[in-house]
């Protein structure tokens, strides 16, 4: 029955992107009013329209009211202005609309707070970039792009909600390949629609003091259409093979040291920036995420040998340098005030890689009127439970920023910080994690350079809300005092006199939460985002975890749990971190539920109490598997507790589909442009849960399918001593596995082609794979700690400390088990699984037994 159901509940599909559904949270403007706060507007003729829109929504409009006076002074910085706000009169004085904008957004908390005071505030982050949060992001496999359809992404409320966080700009993405080309004369077409609608958003945007920037990932692989979306084609190549460079297989980067190659950059670009106004620059990832010049090689030369006749002769920061001047340029001929935003993202930092130093030199030649953009957070060091780990990708459990930010900027003359402020990949399926103690830390903490600009999103993490706005009001001088007086400030204008509590609160919340455990498989695969969802399995199934950031293989997590967190933490490591998120986070959600009255702050209450509900259903996930597998292992009952944490479970999961239609940011996820939990699917999953009481009542460890899991009776590959294991030849390849002082040993000699191995240390950990040759190895094998290489003129030698591997391991007398491929022989066939980011196509169905003797 449970079977039969579990394929039922795979059946239920992702919700499609429907974006009049997404933008009822921004379809109308902030509901507050205080209608006995009159105002009188007469003096104030040069008030911005949206400006006085805002006022005229919110208080009343008449002739006799405190009179609102404007003045304008040329020696204030652009958004800059000084409110003086008296019972008798109000001024405000600023050098632009912007500046009055501001100053209207002040004076409305100011009036809320009931503050009278003279407050001037000026940018020290001039450039504050953020999303339309639930604007398609044109990638595969939904394809949609915002500038193709009808859809008003930029709704009047949404613009008013960015301009009171004090954000004046938002990123969009374009693709050259859509642009009119003399090299590609048949491209083009739809670039009359694409730009008259950029046109419209960037007019309608500037309303608010909002620039529009472009997104790019250029220039573009030359790859066959089919795999790669919006690559330049093969086709494409035949025509112009001066703009192709280095060569892997059949496909080819794109030359930027060709003239035809600078050209084609120089043509595109300079059509955009001459057709629509008003632009606030670009945005272009220099190289990975699609971007994929001959530089990329000389970057990462250690890995693959640049072979671009040209490229291979100049310095990395050369080429890179020389891309951000050419499109830097194309762009300022139209309009010279517009930025170039160059990013340099990586996902992952590992001390000692030389592109680390060969990115250092990038920024010292880097031109000085364009500006580097680089992640914030990524390589820094979060001290856990004893151990250092260095943070990956994006973070917002950290604050950062991470040291070699501070080393990036002390080259440049101007830096950007690419951070997420609402969420990141640690929980990106709730629109905000209400934390502004960490952005507290952040902010401060990047004043200690001087940062022109912030972009504060990918895909996710701009949800207008609270986190937003704590951004804004700590990008301008003067910085707060103090952190509690800051978040006061901050929860003043919507919680009143329980201000205080809301601040304690988030305090409590911001302790939980950077309790995150710093590990990427937590963060692209990790529970928090769909735990609640998963389906739980009493009886092993091996199945693997889905990615939190995509539509593609798997739909729904398994149960091998281990691969939430690889070599990075044990699983009790696991377990005790998210109890030290678990127990502040419920504590700070439980004070905001008491305070909160007004359907806003009930609003906010819920969304910390679903976020809570995360946190509780992935630390019950982790303890649910590790009972399961001592029952399996060790043949302990854990019976009861197992039914103690169902129940809870399915409490929970009802409890998230009642949130979720309260609210309906819930469980969505921008980049997957889709809801990875909504109402139907969690009352399936609830009825799922049922049906594992009588699966916990069968379950008996000596249940066949159970003795096959121990390798009980199974196929088994004896590990013995070095003096009694005998060598083997596979797909030519002569290897030999044996035990050598508590190590794995793997040798390999005279190779016909690299072996890959496959090794699982503990069942239901992740399968770790790589490819090894006679001189050289799969370089991301380097970082798992408890493996070495030994390489000699034709043979290598692997060793897997066990004793390091014992940490995640039930029963330290259970079988391990692994796999060795080569020239497609291997010990078991292989039936690889459609690929995964950090697990490979590894298939634990493949591993053969591997059982010390």
């Amino acid at each position: 029955m449970f079977y039969q159901s579990l394929r039922a509940f795979d059946q239920i599909q992702f919700p499609g992107h429907d974006p009049r559904e997404l933008a009822e949270e921004v379809a109308e403007f902030e509901a507050w009013t205080m209608s006995d706060v009159v105002l009188d507007l007469s003096k104030a003729d040069v008030l911005p329209r949206t400006a006085r829109a805002s006022l005229e929504r919110h208080f009343k409009i008449a002739p006799g009211g405190t009179p609102l006076f404007l003045q304008n002074d040329p020696g204030l910085a652009r958004e800059a202005f000084i409110l003086e706000h008296t019972p008798e009169n109000i001024r405000i004085t600023a050098s632009d609309d912007s500046g009055f904008r501001y100053g209207v957004c002040e004076l409305e908390e100011r009036i809320r707070n009931g503050e009278f005071g003279v407050f001037k505030k000026s940018p020290a982050i001039a450039h504050r970039i953020t999303r339309c949060f639930f604007a398609p992001n044109s990638r595969p496999p939904l394809c949609l792009d915002e500038l193709k359809d009808e859809a008003d992404y930029y709704p009047e409320p949404y613009l008013d909600r960015i301009m009171h966080d004090r954000l004046n700009g938002v990123w969009i993405t374009i693709y050259l390949h859509d642009m009119p080309c003399s090299f590609f004369p048949e491209r083009g077409h739809e670039a009359g629609k694409i730009l008259g609608k950029l046109q419209a958003v960037v007019n309608k945007c500037a309303d608010y003091g909002i620039k529009c920037y472009l997104f790019m990932a250029e220039p573009r692989i030359f790859a066959h259409p089919a795999g790669r979306w919006k690559s330049n084609t093969l086709d494409d190549l035949a025509r112009h093979p001066e703009m192709g460079g280095h060569r892997r297989g059949d496909t080819a980067n794109f030359c930027t040291s060709s003239a035809k190659g600078q050209a084609y950059l120089r043509e595109t670009i300079s059509h955009i920036f001459a057709t629509v106004k008003g632009l606030g620059g670009i945005i272009n990832i220099m190289c990975m995420e699609s971007s994929s010049p001959c530089a990329l090689w000389r970057l990462y030369e250690h890995s693959q040998p640049c072979n671009c006749p040209l490229c291979c002769k100049r310095s990395v920061a050369e080429l890179f340098s020389e891309i951000a001047q050419a499109m830097s340029s194309a762009m300022k001929r139209h309009q010279p005030d517009a930025e170039f935003f160059g990013w340099f993202y990586a996902a992952f930092h590992r001390p000692g890689e030389p592109e680390n130093d060969l990115r250092l030199q990038i920024a010292e030649a880097w031109p000085k009127d364009a500006t580097m953009l680089h992640n914030l957070e990524t390589g820094g060091i979060n001290e856990q439970l004893g151990r250092a780990h260095i943070v990956q990708d994006y973070s917002l459990s950290w604050a950062g920023p991470s040291e070699y930010f501070f080393k990036m900027a002390e080259k440049l003359p101007r830096i950007a910080a690419k951070m997420q402020t609402s969420c990141s990949h640690e929980n990106a399926s709730v629109p905000y994690l209400p934390v502004p103690s960490i952005l507290y830390e952040r902010y401060r903490n990047l004043r200690k350079v001087h940062c022109r600009a912030v972009m504060q999103c990918w895909y996710f993490g701009c949800t207008p809300g609270m986190m937003n706005r704590a951004a804004g009001i700590l990008s301008f001088d003067p910085f707060p005092n103090d952190e509690n007086s800051f978040l006061c400030e901050l929860a003043r204008p919507l919680w009143g006199d329980a201000a205080p509590t809301a601040a304690a609160a988030w305090k409590l919340l911001a302790e939980g939460y950077r309790n995150f455990p710093e590990n990427l498989n937590f963060k692209w695969f990790g529970p928090l985002h769909n735990a609640i969802v998963c389906p739980w399995h009493v009886f092993p199934a091996d199945l693997p975890i889905a990615p939190s950031y995509t539509q593609a293989f798997p739909k729904n997590s398994g149960d091998r749990f281990g691969e939430y967190f690889g070599y990075e933490h044990t699983p009790k490591e696991i377990c005790e971190l998210l109890h030290r998120m678990e127990e502040p986070w419920l504590e700070g959600s439980a004070m905001l539920a008491q305070v909160a009255r007004s359907p806003q702050q009930q609003c906010e209450a819920r969304l910390a109490e679903a976020i809570g509900i995360q946190f509780s259903s992935s630390r019950r996930l982790f303890d649910f598997y590790l009972l399961r597998e001592e029952m399996v292992y060790l043949k302990r009952n854990h019976k009861a507790r197992m039914r103690e944490l169902l129940t809870q479970e399915i409490q929970a999961t009802l409890r998230m589909a009642e949130l979720c239609e309260l609210d309906s940011r819930l469980g969505y996820h921008p980049e997957v442009e889709s809801t990875l939990f909504f109402p139907e699917k969690l009352h399936a999953r609830a009825a799922l849960l049922q049906e594992c009481f009588a699966e916990l009542e069968r379950f008996s460890p000596d249940a066949p399918e159970l003795k096959r899991y121990r390798g009980e009776g199974e196929e088994c590959f004896a590990l013995l001593p070095e003096e009694k294991a005998e060598a083997f030849e596979l797909g030519g390849t002569r290897c030999k596995v044996f035990l050598a002082e508590n190590k794995l040993v793997m040798q390999f000699s005279g190779f016909t082609a690299p072996v890959l191995v496959e090794f699982e240390p503990g069942r239901m950990m992740t399968i770790i794979g790589f490819q090894v040759s006679a001189d050289s190895h799969s370089h991301d094998a380097d970082f798992i700690a408890g493996i070495s290489f030994q390489h000699t003129e034709d043979s290598v030698r692997v060793e897997f400390d066990l004793a390091f591997f014992s940490a995640w391991r039930v029963d330290s007398q259970a079988p391990y088990r692994f796999n060795l491929t080569c020239n497609n022989a291997g010990l078991r066939p292989r039936n690889p699984w459609p690929p995964r980011l950090c697990f490979g196509d590894c298939n634990p169905e493949e591993l053969l037994f591997l059982q010390q003797k």
